[in-house]
């Protein structure tokens, strides 16, 4: 629902030029319970690698020295466990969803706290009964459906990445704790980039949640707030400090946060 705070905040006695929100910055709490949720995934093929494939890997390479060949049937034990351990993540992606979806939405009240809270005093103007979580239901299932997608294709990586060592150490007699050393390095570049993704994916939620609660709000600018990383675009640096509107070609197609590890933020203006 559009709502018309200019109008309210002259109704208010407002009398200044233009109304300015403060950027709302996701906390580190916040990244870390999302951390949490994707490492748990991880956590499964980390857990079942160690009670279920490694010992069939090392069945399999016992007998396939007493026998002195490869066969399909040894092969087979390990990707048989394999596939055990990928169903468990399969479930597990399942928890996931409903676990994100709590996560985004405490996240998404939150905001709409912050967007409240900053303009009943910015604006004398109390948005508690007007403003709602329904307003952002199109962003909340866009990020979840993207977030459900991106676990998935860590516990892909993941598995693809354990079958792949482990075939090869079948195939060339690896001994099998030299196996498990590889194994353990396969699960920690997962878990590096299940936080990478924790990380990146706050400030995706809390970008989408600037862009489309002031463009609610009447707000058809934005102040570009730089994130000041060491590692950061020139061109977002340059746009530090200036006033960009919504329907610009950067507020469409590279507005603050969107692109992947922005930490860049929009700080919304209204001019009254």
């Amino acid at each position: 629902m559009r709502i018309d705070l200019a109008a309210q905040a002259r109704a208010a006695g407002v009398r200044r030029d233009r109304i300015e929100m403060r950027e709302i910055t996701p906390t580190q709490a916040q990244q870390s319970d999302l951390a949490r949720l994707y490492v748990a995934v991880v956590r499964v093929w980390a857990i079942r690698a160690r009670e279920r494939v490694l010992p069939a890997y090392k069945r399999s390479l016992s007998e396939q020295r007493a026998s002195d060949s490869l066969t399909i049937d040894r092969a087979g034990e390990v990707e048989v466990e394999i596939e055990a351990v990928e169903g468990e993540a399969v479930r597990s992606i399942f928890t996931f969803r409903g676990l994100f979806q709590a996560w985004a939405d405490a996240m998404q009240r939150w905001h709409m706290g912050k967007v409240i809270s900053q303009l009943r005093y910015a604006a004398d103007v109390d948005l508690s009964t007007q403003i709602h979580a329904g307003d952002v239901q199109e962003t909340m299932e866009d990020i979840l459906a993207r977030n459900v997608a991106l676990v998935r294709n860590v516990s892909d990586q993941t598995r693809g990445r354990i079958a792949d060592i482990v075939f090869r150490g079948l195939q060339s007699r690896t001994p099998a704790r030299e196996v498990a050393k590889e194994i353990n390095a396969a699960l920690q570049l997962g878990r590096k980039r299940s936080l990478r993704i924790a990380m990146d994916q706050t400030q995706k939620l809390s970008a989408s949640l600037d862009r489309d609660r002031q463009l609610q709000l009447g707000m058809k600018k934005f102040e570009w707030v730089h994130s000041g990383k060491i590692h950061y675009r020139p061109e977002h640096l340059a746009r530090n400090g200036k006033v960009i509107p919504w329907n610009s070609e950067i507020g469409k197609k590279d507005p603050p946060g969107f692109q992947p590890f922005c930490g860049c933020k929009a700080k919304g203006v209204l001019e009254l």
